[in-house]
């Protein structure tokens, strides 16, 4: 692999980054592109937790990460993006998805044109059903329209109609953005379980895996739900629906992209807040009504959940709501 020269942000000014004469920004203004080490503060546009940015200036980006997934696309010339040792070059009409916190580079080379969508994945953490995809955020995901031609122009025409939002003067662009988000990541989805995406075969087994138990899991979930009061355990649990212990512990945190034990003190978190804000009750009482079977383990897992303490979090409530 060739060694390049990092140009970093420092090739153009933010204002002209802004401003570009193709696809200017909808409007001005920003925190600025900054680092930490490696680590990219990425510039949101402003009162969202997204970015997209017209690629025409030959601006190159060196070893770096960030928060949110990126999707970059070629419409001419083409990029080099190196990704944990493996380079990728897309080419026009090629589409490459790049995992949150993933470390790479980026290069426009031949008078590169494109785009670069910035889209933060935390908004789409909480729909269950994402865990069938979870490979498609743990891998880089390279659509090629040379070798999947129809995948890569439907996505490419979802990418479209989401710069149509984005650039235009639609207040509601964020919302439009991740809405086309979503498709986007079901057209993968579903060719990723089909097989049809070429060097993606190893994640497909796992995918199908969670297809397959996907209502007994949905059920588990319900069940925790609704027994977070009580005693659980990951052994009474697996063996109460079918599965291994070892098994079972594995599946659930890919399903849920969480352990056992954190999945149920999150769901005994979020009950106490309705305790703690709709009711006077102690926290002791409290704590035993959702299942911690010590109010020290409730204050901790509270605070390492929250950042707060029970009764510093039912102060603020009343604070905020005097």
């Amino acid at each position: 692999m060739s060694n390049r020269t990092f140009s970093g942000a420092n090739a153009i000014t933010e204002e002209e980054r802004y401003m570009n004469p193709i696809r200017p920004q909808p409007y001005i203004g920003g925190t600025g592109t900054s680092y930490d080490g490696t680590y990219e503060y990425v510039d949101y546009l402003p009162g969202t937790m997204v970015r997209i940015w017209y690629t025409s200036k030959q601006e190159c980006f060196g070893l770096h990460y960030h928060q949110p997934l990126e999707i970059v696309q070629c419409e001419r010339g083409y990029y080099i993006s190196t990704i944990q040792g493996v380079e990728y070059k897309i080419c026009p009409g090629d589409i490459l998805i790049i995992p949150s916190k993933m470390v790479h580079t980026l290069f426009p080379m031949n008078d590169c044109r494109g785009y670069v969508h910035l889209l933060d994945p935390s908004i789409i953490n909480d729909i269950r059903s994402t865990a069938l995809i979870k490979d498609i955020m743990d891998k880089p995901i390279h659509i090629k329209s040379e070798t999947d031609p129809v995948l890569a122009e439907n996505i490419g025409s979802i990418l479209y109609m989401m710069h149509d939002a984005y650039f235009g003067s639609n207040s509601l662009r964020e919302l439009i953005v991740y809405s086309y988000l979503l498709q986007i990541l079901e057209k993968v989805g579903n060719s990723l379980l089909a097989g049809a995406l070429p060097d993606q075969k190893d994640y497909q087994n796992s995918a199908k895996e969670l297809v397959k138990y996907n209502k007994a899991l949905n059920e588990v979930c319900e069940y925790l739900s609704s027994h977070y009061s009580e005693h659980l355990s990951l052994e009474e649990v697996s063996e109460k629906f079918g599965f291994s212990t070892c098994y079972f512990s594995r599946i659930f945190k890919e399903y849920t992209n969480t352990g056992f034990k954190e999945y149920v003190n999150a769901c005994r978190i979020k009950y106490s807040k309705e305790y703690l804000t709709n009711t006077d009750l102690s926290i002791n009482d409290i704590s035993s009504k959702v299942g911690f079977e010590t109010v020290q383990s409730f204050n901790r897992v509270f605070l390492k959940k929250t950042g707060n303490t029970p009764s510093g979090f039912r102060k603020l409530y009343k604070l905020k709501t005097m």
